[in-house]
Formats: C-alpha cells, structure tokens, sequence
C-alpha cells in the first residue's frame, strides 16, 4: 500500500527501514531542497501502529547527508547501552564508489558526532545495502567485489561486540534468507525472494519461483531470517 505525501512524492523515495519501536521511518529521496543527489530523511509518529500517521521527513543533515549521494539508511539501537546509529552508504553506485558509513544518531534520528567510514567491508567496488542483526554483531550487505558468483553478491561479517572491528567479510552460511534482486529474465524490475536452506546441505532451495541463487544476478538489500526454535 501506497504511503502517499508526505513521505511520497513525485521524485525518488526508496530504501526505508524502520527503528525497532516504529517510531521513526528513515529512507532515502531524490526530493528538492536537499544537499544534491540523493539524501537520507527521517519520519516520525506517535503510533507505531497507524500506517498513515507520518509525520512530515526532515533531511537529517550534516555530517551524514552530503553532495556525494547517501542512500540505504539502517538504524541500530544498540542493545547493550541504548545508543543508535545509523548506517548507510555513500558514493556513486554508477562509478563503483558506494562505501559503507555510519553516525551516531539521538533517539529521534538527528545526526551527532562525526561520520565513521567502515573501512574493514571496504573494497575497491560497491559496497551498499548493509542490514545488521539486532544484536549489532552480524551484517550482511551487498557487494560485487572478487569472489562474488555473479553481479552484485550477498556478504557476511561478524565481529565479537558493537566496540570490536569487523572480520573479513564472506559469503552467507545461512539457513533462511529474504532479498531483493534483478534476474536476467526480469532485467527491468525487481523481485523479492526467499531462500532456504538445510544446514549441512550445499544447496540452497527457492521457496517463491524463478531465477536459483548463483545465477548472474543483481542481489540488492537482504535481511536474516532467524531460525524457529520448536
């Protein structure tokens, strides 16, 4: 269902992630009046419950929103002392200059401190689309860096504590995984997918329809499916 003004408008309005309490909806818009390309904005509303209740997005400003195009927000709060910042990437995607940042953000979303450059998933390509899991140790974002099957590829880091470098990045072993990606046979538009997996088997199993992961695709923003506990 169509949001509709005030987050909508006639330009570009895309990557929204909304903030554990749902509470405050940050995304990503082409819309006038921002610092050149694209920027990051951030709605709030008192009920977390009403669709419709949006209040108007206010450009989230320096030092996170510059002219070199910032997209992709994810908010964390972080579960161990209630801080939150917000990660996102910067950089022309065209040119293969997208890089992975992150700010310290207040509750309300308003930028503080200085913008972090994640240099440990760096690489000399596209580094985009980065989800986190709730406890701020695991990330998964989208890359087409050297060893990627085909495209833009999924990768994984983990790192010990919200304080503690990332390790190298890898690619997923995972049991269920939700993305968004462009398949060769629907090269125009984008579809959702979902893929799971047997732990200990090598194969993943597409559970809609369509193209099977490790096709030349263009993978563009995951997010982990926890496994049930019966």
């Amino acid at each position: 269902m169509n949001l509709g003004p005030p987050v909508n408008t006639a330009t570009n309005d895309f990557g929204p992630n909304l903030s554990i309490d749902g509470h405050l909806l940050f995304f990503a818009s082409a819309r006038p009046g921002g610092f050149g390309g694209a920027d990051i904005y951030v709605s709030h509303r008192d009920d977390p419950n009403d669709d419709f209740a949006w209040g108007t997005p206010v450009n989230v400003g320096p030092p996170i929103n510059t002219a070199n195009a910032e997209q992709a927000p994810f908010y964390l709060q972080n579960a161990e002392d209630g801080s939150g910042n917000l990660y996102f990437n910067r950089g022309l995607q065209v040119i293969q200059a997208a890089d992975i940042y992150y700010a310290s953000v207040t509750r309300d979303g308003e930028a503080q401190g200085d913008v972090v450059f994640v240099a440990e998933l760096s690489s000399p390509v596209n580094d985009f689309a980065v989800t986190i899991r709730k406890d701020g140790r695991e990330t998964f974002f989208t890359s087409p860096r050297p060893g990627t099957i085909g495209g833009n590829d999924i990768w994984t880091s983990t790192r010990r504590s919200i304080h503690d470098p990332w390790e190298t990045p890898q690619t997923p072993e995972l049991r269920s995984i939700l993305f968004s990606m462009t398949a060769p046979r629907t090269s125009h538009s984008t579809d959702v997918r979902y893929f799971s997996r047997q732990i200990g088997r090598p194969a993943w199993a597409e559970m809609t329809c369509g193209c099977p992961l490790g096709h030349r695709v263009a993978i563009r923003r995951c997010a982990y499916i926890p496994p049930l506990r019966m």
